[in-house]
């Protein structure tokens, strides 16, 4: 099979297409087919394993390819492609697509760099100017997740299932980093993975439309509403979204004219509209935080730029404003004035709740955080492992929560790893960043990436204290790629 799809790969690049793109293409139709067939018919392993076995020789010869149809996948199927197992009879194997994809594109690049001849200038390509201590950093904390799983596991015969996800998450996805810093090293190559990033967001439109017109958004089921209202989008996805709005604003605010342009102008407020629609109340306030710390760091010309936008925005969504008013005014008991009026009050009570400390999600977190930092008391340095749960209690409703899964990935981080394992993980971002931000206000498209990725990061870390996103694959895998992106833009 491999040298089949090696001699396909000499004739696609024959043909002066760019091999790196056809090739996500291929893996991206491959994997799409999968899902689709298993949404219609149920989980079928012989499809399982032709596909998912095309797509790994495809990264292992193409590991950009395989980087970039992972980002282009997660943003569309998100859970359907990082979390979809194995399964045989009633066994569940945890082996997802996901992986089986970066296991790809990772032994590609182990391969391509021990043995360079395989590919001519695939050892050039790859090269890295220089480590810096945000490697060696996160080295480090890969080595403790891995001993804190085995003393986790073996050892204090805590959760065996929690105690590997959660290293899995720590140790394996992070790895995402080192191959974007391998993979992403120049203009092209991460221009590339911003384009199927932004056609991975223009798909998500259609779950935008979707959830408008249904009522109810696809997949929104996951995440059920503590107060009144519906989500019309599904959280992944105005996640997803989030992290688009923050490049694309970055990408706009320069004065240059670009094709591309004009396109986004109409996306940004769609996208806008659909993460209002997910009714992710942190998502919002990290999003206009994201937004803010660009304005801030950008350069004066950018900033004016910036206003401008801001402006012709105001103006079309105050036009919007006036035309639905009054049509409501002219037609009192028309759907249009009934589901504007609720989506509003919808609206309007979500952002109110932020200040009631009798919300229902509100109370959980408070509850499962003083839960989990009286767990933490006992053992402050080294933390308390992998693979442990704490008690909660809120009145009637009593329930052991697995410490990952307490709604905050940095305590989380703090109680299973202590100062130890979480001063690793600080020292790693902050050394990521340093330089970085020096940098960012470079007039040219790498200083807007830089704006871009140094934003998005405030927006994780923002966000990141009120979910699990560090500790779920379709979530935090974004985060690692993220930081590579600014490690790689460093020396550009």
């Amino acid at each position: 099979m491999s040298n089949i799809f090696y001699t396909l790969m000499i004739e696609i690049k024959s043909k002066n297409f760019h091999t790196e793109t056809v090739s996500a293409i291929f893996i991206i139709a491959l994997v799409s087919f999968f899902i689709l067939v298993n949404f219609a018919a149920g989980f079928i392993f012989p499809l399982f394993w032709a596909v998912m076995s095309a797509a790994f020789l495809i990264a292992l010869f193409y590991p950009r390819a395989g980087l970039y149809a992972v980002i282009f996948l997660t943003f569309i199927f998100e859970r359907f492609f990082t979390l979809q197992p194995i399964i045989l009879g009633r066994a569940e194997y945890k082996l997802y697509p996901l992986d089986i994809i970066i296991i790809g594109v990772i032994g590609g690049i182990v391969i391509q760099k021990i043995f360079p001849l395989l590919q001519e200038g695939i050892r050039r390509d790859f090269r890295v100017k220089g480590r810096r201590a945000a490697d060696y950093f996160l080295m480090l904390f890969i080595a403790l997740s891995a001993v804190y799983f085995i003393f986790s596991a073996f050892v204090f015969k805590n959760d065996f299932a929690l105690a590997f996800s959660s290293f899995k998450n720590y140790a394996f996805y992070s790895l995402f980093y080192f191959a974007v810093l391998l993979l992403i090293n120049n203009k092209e190559t991460l221009a590339r993975l911003l384009k199927f990033a932004a056609a991975g967001a223009a798909g998500i439109v259609f779950f935008v439309v979707y959830g408008i017109l249904s009522g109810s958004g696809l997949w929104s089921e996951f995440t059920p509403l503590s107060t009144q209202g519906i989500r019309t989008l599904a959280f992944p996805h105005a996640f997803y979204l989030s992290m688009a709005v923050v490049f694309s604003l970055a990408y706009l605010a320069p004065d240059k004219s670009a094709r591309a342009k004009k396109y986004l102008y109409f996306l940004v407020p769609v996208w806008i509209a659909g993460i209002l629609g997910s009714m992710m109340r942190h998502l919002w306030i990290g999003l206009f935080i994201s937004i803010i710390f660009l304005y801030f760091i950008a350069p004066r010309k950018n900033k004016a730029a910036l206003r401008k936008i801001a402006a012709n925005y105001f103006l079309a969504v105050l036009a919007i404003a006036v035309f639905i008013f009054y049509a409501v005014a002219l037609f009192p008991y028309s759907g249009l004035s009934k589901n504007s009026t609720a989506a509003l009050n919808a609206i309007g009570n979500r952002i109110a709740s932020t200040a009631n400390v009798y919300d229902e999600s509100i109370l959980w977190r408070n509850a499962a955080w003083n839960s989990a930092l009286k767990e933490y008391a006992r053992s402050p340095i080294l933390g308390l492992g992998f693979g442990r749960k704490v008690f909660i209690e809120i009145g009637r409703y009593k329930n052991l929560v697995e410490i990952r899964n307490i709604h905050n990935s940095f305590l989380a981080l703090l109680v299973q790893t202590g100062i130890l394992g979480t001063g690793l993980f600080i020292f790693f971002i902050w050394s990521t960043v340093k330089n970085a931000l020096k940098k960012a206000r470079e007039k040219n498209d790498f200083g807007a990436f830089k704006m871009a990725a140094l934003s998005v990061l405030t927006f994780h870390l923002i966000i990141f204290m009120f979910q699990p996103y560090l500790e779920t694959n379709l979530l935090g895998i974004f985060f690692w790629i993220n930081l590579g992106i600014l490690r790689s833009l460093r020396h550009s």
